[in-house]
């Protein structure tokens, strides 16, 4: 399995996973073995692709995402909105976002921008499929993924199983929108979290990992080779990706992350 962790590219930003210079941060991954970079953004205007590009390809890391979570709720910018115009414009800015990704050969996370359900769940999934629609039609033309992910109840998020965020891919039915899943929030929400991922199955294109504590794998209690198991069953091929808290250190919290990546038998 391919790994990588969330790293940003804006000196003053602290992610879930590696904060500080991008370039620093990248010679650090290669050299503990880690095939990609997450990227993890606030601005996509403020992002200079190129610069990004170079720095990856560099130190030999793939970036097989990108995430705007954090810019998003800073924003108020919601999917499910009432509003109608700040509606437009999360579609607006995912689609910029999603403009970075394809010049990154990445592609893009939806997150906390899907919204809490302020009108009911089903005008919130209409709403929802509505918007992912018209930012599928740009994911398509720059050759990007949409990625949807399901996010635990005590979060900003409607979309909170697997199965949901099946039935959105489903009715909005773009070749450009897939699902990433995460161990954390699978691991709040899921009554069974390797039948979930088999129930996902083709439709999963992105894996977060990180444990039930949100600290890096291995540091809590989720059965990582189960997951493993339930992954290669369903073919996939991606990434796991380090979406965790830093701590006792960032360099400690990647190091462990990566270990236990390359240990597990897939």
């Amino acid at each position: 399995m391919k790994s990588a962790i969330v790293v940003s590219v804006e000196p003053d930003v602290q992610p879930l996973g590696l904060g500080g210079d991008f370039e620093t941060n990248a010679r650090f991954l290669s050299e503990l073995g880690f095939d990609g970079a997450e990227v993890s953004i606030m601005n996509a205007a403020s992002v200079p692709a190129k610069w990004v590009r170079e720095i990856a390809k560099r130190y030999g890391l793939a970036i097989p995402a990108l995430g705007a979570g954090r810019y998003f709720l800073k924003h108020g910018l919601f999917f499910t909105s009432k509003d109608k115009g700040v509606r437009a414009r999360a579609v607006q800015a995912v689609q910029e976002c999603t403009r970075l990704a394809g010049e990154l050969g990445s592609h893009f996370i939806v997150g906390p921008v899907q919204g809490n359900s302020e009108k009911g769940d089903r005008e919130a999934f209409q709403q929802a499929r509505d918007c992912l629609g018209a930012c599928a039609k740009t994911a398509e033309k720059e050759g990007a993924l949409l990625l949807v992910e399901p996010i635990n109840r005590f979060s900003t998020a409607f979309i909170r199983t697997i199965a949901q965020g099946v039935k959105m891919v489903e009715e909005v039915n773009s070749p450009s929108l897939k699902l990433l899943v995460d161990t954390f929030h699978m691991n709040i929400e899921e009554r069974s979290m390797t039948q979930s991922i088999k129930e996902g199955g083709r439709n999963i294109a992105h894996v977060h990992f990180s444990d039930s504590n949100r600290l890096a794998p291995g540091q809590g209690h989720i059965d990582f080779r189960a997951v493993a198991e339930a992954l290669r069953e369903i073919g996939y091929q991606g990434f796991a990706s380090g979406e965790i808290q830093p701590e006792p250190d960032q360099e400690s919290a990647a190091r462990w992350t990566v270990e236990l990546i390359k240990s597990l038998p897939y």
